[in-house]
């Protein structure tokens, strides 16, 4: 575990504005708990829960990893914790100046007591209402009225300005072709992991689709991981193949990095066994593991003696998954102007996930930028921020994230940076 005064002031004040404390701490001991249950059992060795996995209620899940940092360990997750404890290390940062906003303790409730929905939205709004409040700016929540228009998230009150100026805050989630896209790769894999674990090999497929997954066989990786252990070919290094629907190869894993690593020590069935298996760096999104072993008494998450470990790392190059993985900005930055449009001036942040060395994100950015160049907007929009969020595990860090803006504006004088983790420190 590890101390942080400003998670842990974070995880406070949220508990504080809920008015119900106890309720709140007892909500997120649960989710610690349906964590563990998850975690433990034999199905989920090596699967990176998101938290709709973890119960109905997202709103404790997501805070579960913040007190786990301080209390849990058996608890914190390194995939779930860069997408959560960076925004309540953030939140905490600046929470003295966010608790003296008006309308901040009531924008909190309001995420407390919606249980079923992902609080990163209403996250990316208390962090940038602290952000704002600490650089000295003059910022309130704008209560929203029931049954009238959306109204923007905050106003901001400028000297000389006889009008509030409006700031939106929009957070662009994961889309579902994408999440479409993960789960059906899962599909594949499953049949290509019950082989082998049935054989209790240890190798590297290595494989890049040139069509989209909804049109690839269920029992494509299955199938060539069948012949390739039929042939003599991989018996003398590797076994590649290509066809309509990619191209691939299939090696043996490099076990003795990963038998040398659990030599003094047990290893996490994650990024790092990928990484010694594969012998190169592995995105987050883009990897299987099948493995047998012996798991760690103390934590069924880490393998204290590894049999057999055989890794998919795997990506789409099809032009049709690219084009519809870049989703641009327009419809949020329509949605964004609409609820500015009333103030005369407004401020939008659209906040967004990315994935690193990844075609498809470059490709959305590039896209991101001319739909904003294009926009015609019907009021100032002084200000227009995209930032670029990629969760990263890390084998130094408890959790890290890359954050990277784009900033617009409509005059000559240059838009200032403002970043929604502001004060980070950049590694390498």
């Amino acid at each position: 575990v590890e101390h942080d005064g400003e998670v842990e002031a974070a995880l406070n004040w949220l508990a504080n504005a809920s008015e119900d404390a106890p309720a709140l701490w007892r909500r997120i001991e649960v989710a610690q708990a349906r964590y563990i249950g998850f975690t433990a059992a034999k199905q989920n060795l090596g699967l990176a829960p998101d938290l709709p996995d973890l119960g109905p209620d997202l709103v404790a899940s997501f805070l579960a990893q913040a007190k786990s940092l301080l209390d849990l360990r058996r608890s914190y997750d390194i995939s779930l914790a860069c997408r959560c404890i960076p925004w309540m290390k953030q939140l905490g940062v600046n929470v003295k100046e966010l608790a003296r906003v008006d309308g901040a303790a009531e924008r909190a409730r309001r995420m407390l007591a919606d249980a079923t929905t992902a609080p990163d939205g209403p996250m990316l709004e208390l962090v940038m209402g602290g952000n704002y409040a600490a650089r000295g700016l003059e910022v309130k929540f704008v209560p929203e009225a029931p049954g009238q228009a959306k109204t923007p998230d905050l106003h901001l009150y400028v000297r000389g300005l006889a009008a509030p100026v409006a700031i939106e805050l929009k957070r662009l989630r994961q889309g579902q072709y994408e999440l479409a896209e993960q789960a059906r790769h899962r599909l594949l894999f499953r049949q290509a992991a019950a082989i082998i674990d049935a054989r209790r090999v240890s190798l590297h497929m290595e494989v890049t689709y040139t069509r989209e997954l909804k049109d690839v066989p269920e029992s494509y990786l299955a199938g060539w991981l069948s012949r390739c252990l039929s042939s003599p070919l991989v018996l003398s290094g590797a076994y590649p193949w290509r066809d309509e629907f990619g191209e691939g190869l299939i090696k043996r894993a490099n076990l003795p990095a990963v038998w040398e690593d659990v030599r003094t020590s047990s290893l996490y069935v994650g990024t790092k066994m990928a990484r010694l298996l594969s012998g190169s760096s592995i995105r987050e999104n883009g990897y299987h593991l099948a493995v047998g072993g012996e798991p760690d008494d103390r934590d069924p998450r880490f393998m204290d003696e590894v049999r057999y470990a055989s890794v998919v790392t795997w990506h789409c190059t099809a032009a049709e998954s690219i084009d519809k993985k870049a989703r641009h900005v327009k419809a949020k930055l329509v949605e964004a102007e609409r609820q500015v449009q009333s103030a005369g001036i407004g401020i939008i942040h659209l906040a967004m996930d990315a994935v690193v060395d990844c075609e498809s994100s470059d490709r959305r950015r590039e896209r991101n930028k001319l739909a904003i160049m294009e926009f015609k907007s019907e009021s100032l929009v002084a200000a227009l921020y995209v930032h670029y969020l990629v969760p990263r595990i890390s084998e130094a860090h408890s959790w890290l994230i890359d954050e990277t803006v784009d900033k617009f504006g409509t005059g000559q004088d240059e838009v200032p940076t403002m970043m929604i983790f502001e004060g980070s420190k950049p590694l390498e």
